[in-house]
């Protein structure tokens, strides 16, 4: 008997950097994800994927880091399924993803929530999705050193199809929001600039804000647990001890928390028109304000603005790379494509990745 796990990639139509924040999200699965085929072992664990990679090991050996950071995915979700189950059954375990790395979909939360789900079915851990997500966090700050927030984890695990959550990330209220695009399509352009998040600013952004959440309570003596609380009364009085660049951090995160709640009644009213018009804002803020475009996605998103068929174009992700995310015209799709393949190498001497995304539900799994 095999596990059979599907873990899918998410988009975020708008809301970015709020999660970890206690801000608003509105993200969907993908219906590109990670396959794990999981079976039981004797002796020795392997894991191989479709990308050359592939390890043997023996799960009683205690946890030590490896020097392939691919590795500790999994021996990092082992070493905390080991606080459920001290001990685990040796496996195989194969792996196969049409999710592209580094674009900003998700493919690093994609992996360890579909390794926590078939481990855990494996061993006979009961998790419910609320501790799959922890774990999942806990992964991802311990042993990769991303320190995200929620919302790929739970939008993995929680997603329905052709469904956005308006999630909010302060207490995990969330709430479904039916998608109709009528002619329009989600259009990812990959711009093949690979970012390991872990490796770049997305860290320095996180630790950014907690000092201005220090700053903001201390000199307006104010108890705000997180950055989206914040009054804008309190922002501009504080905006002297902030400092021009944390202010400007402040800033965004507030005027994104606005756009989410926009987008949301924009979408159930069918307005497309206005919810692109809240993409390009959502973008210039994370450009000018939040510093973690790049010149790659500043081009791509301006090169939108020549065609009427395009509604909304901005970066997704954490940024510094990555995917743009566009509100297209189905029509329009192909020619535009073709147009921006084309001065997108010109100008980069890179390839670009279309993608165009369908909206699926979340982790599926089944005994094969």
């Amino acid at each position: 008997m095999k596990i059979y796990i599907k873990s899918p990639g998410r988009v975020n139509l708008i809301g970015e950097h709020t999660d970890y924040n206690g801000g608003f999200v509105l993200p969907c699965a993908l219906d590109l994800s990670i396959e794990l085929y999981f079976e039981k072992k004797l002796n020795e664990s392997h894991v191989n994927t479709d990308l050359g990679y592939s390890m043997n090991f023996n799960v009683s050996t205690p946890y030590q880091k490896s020097n392939n950071h691919w590795e500790n995915y999994i021996l990092g979700v082992i070493n905390e399924l080991k606080q459920f189950k001290t001990e685990l059954i040796n496996f195989s375990c194969i792996i196969k993803s049409s999710l592209p790395s580094g674009a900003g979909i998700s493919s690093s939360s994609a992996l360890v929530c579909g390794l926590i789900k078939g481990l855990a079915e494996l061993n006979a851990i009961n998790l419910n999705n609320s501790k799959i997500i922890n774990l999942s966090r806990n992964v991802e700050h311990k042993y990769i050193g991303l320190l995200g927030g929620i919302m790929d984890q739970f939008t993995i695990l929680n997603a329905r199809k052709n469904m956005a959550i308006f999630l909010d990330c302060k207490n995990l209220k969330s709430k479904f929001i039916k998608i109709n695009f009528k002619e329009f399509k989600l259009l990812l352009l990959d711009t093949n600039v690979k970012h390991n998040l872990a490796n770049t600013e997305y860290n320095k952004r996180v630790s950014e804000c907690k000092k201005s959440l220090k700053v903001i309570n201390d000199f307006c003596n104010k108890n705000y647990s997180n950055l989206s609380e914040v009054k804008d009364i309190d922002l501009r009085l504080s905006k002297n001890e902030l400092g021009e660049t944390l202010y400007r951090r402040v800033s965004y995160i507030l005027k994104e928390n606005q756009r989410v709640v926009k987008s949301v009644n924009f979408l159930e009213n069918n307005k497309l028109k206005e919810f692109g018009q809240l993409m390009y804002q959502s973008h210039l803020g994370l450009k000018n304000d939040y510093e973690v475009s790049c010149d790659e996605l500043d081009y791509l998103v301006e090169y939108t603005m020549k065609f009427d068929g395009i509604y909304g174009s901005r970066m997704m992700g954490g940024g510094f790379g990555g995917c743009t995310i566009n509100l297209i015209e189905e029509s329009l799709v192909e020619k535009f494509v073709e147009e921006a393949e084309k001065e997108y190498f010109s100008k980069f001497k890179r390839k670009l990745n279309p993608i165009v995304a369908n909206l699926d539900q979340g982790i599926q799994m089944s005994l094969i």
